[in-house]
């Protein structure tokens, strides 16, 4: 019964929030073309750079024993401010744009690094791309793009009320369950921590 509201719920909210989906995935689609033209049009140099960046990352996974706790906080650390920021902007009357601008960079961050990885070392790099990179991003696309359209919602209907002069009660009480759906968010995307802390390095091991 629970698991069957829940999924009223959820399919109600998507329905309403229709738009705002399209707009948070065009910007992480727009992101990731950016990045891809990025890598395109950088000189030399900095390729040389990356491509030395790369062979050293590779080097230390096949000689040396990865310490998966730090990669575990340096993952987290990596994804959780994201989220933190996106939770705040919704907060406000004017985070809309700011919370867009946060999609296209993380759409640009996941189509520069699979980019780059696969114009610096070809076909492995295509692998390291699809078994090492892509994984996790399943899980934390989704979770930036319901973060994006939640904190969007919770602003635009603020935004209303206060141009409206009608504020409905229980504010408080919103603002709670708001929160608790990004506390939600950033539990399922523990999945994708903990891939990429415990089982990208193993998987890149053999790739590599």
């Amino acid at each position: 019964m629970l698991r069957k509201d829940f999924s009223v719920n959820f399919n109600e909210h998507i329905q309403s929030n229709f738009l705002l989906y399209i707009i948070s995935l065009l910007c992480i689609f727009t992101g990731i073309v950016l990045g891809i033209y990025k890598v395109k049009y950088l000189g030399d140099t900095y390729k040389n750079e990356l491509l030395n960046y790369i062979n050293s990352f590779t080097d230390y996974l096949i000689n040396k024993n990865v310490d998966y706790k730090n990669v575990f906080m340096a993952t987290m650390k990596n994804n959780i401010p994201f989220i933190v920021l996106i939770w705040f902007l919704g907060m406000t009357m004017i985070g809309i744009p700011i919370i867009l601008i946060v999609d296209v960079i993380k759409g640009y961050v996941l189509g520069f690094a699979i980019s780059i990885m696969i114009n610096s070392i070809g076909t492995k790099g295509l692998w390291i791309a699809l078994l090492g990179i892509v994984p996790q991003n399943v899980i934390y696309i989704p979770c930036i793009v319901l973060s994006s359209v939640l904190a969007m919602e919770f602003s635009i209907n603020f935004l209303s009320e206060r141009i409206g002069k009608r504020f409905t009660k229980g504010l408080g009480l919103r603002i709670f369950s708001y929160s608790v759906s990004f506390l939600f968010i950033i539990m399922v995307m523990f999945i994708g921590f903990i891939f990429e802390a415990y089982g990208t390095p193993n998987v890149l091991k053999v790739v590599i």
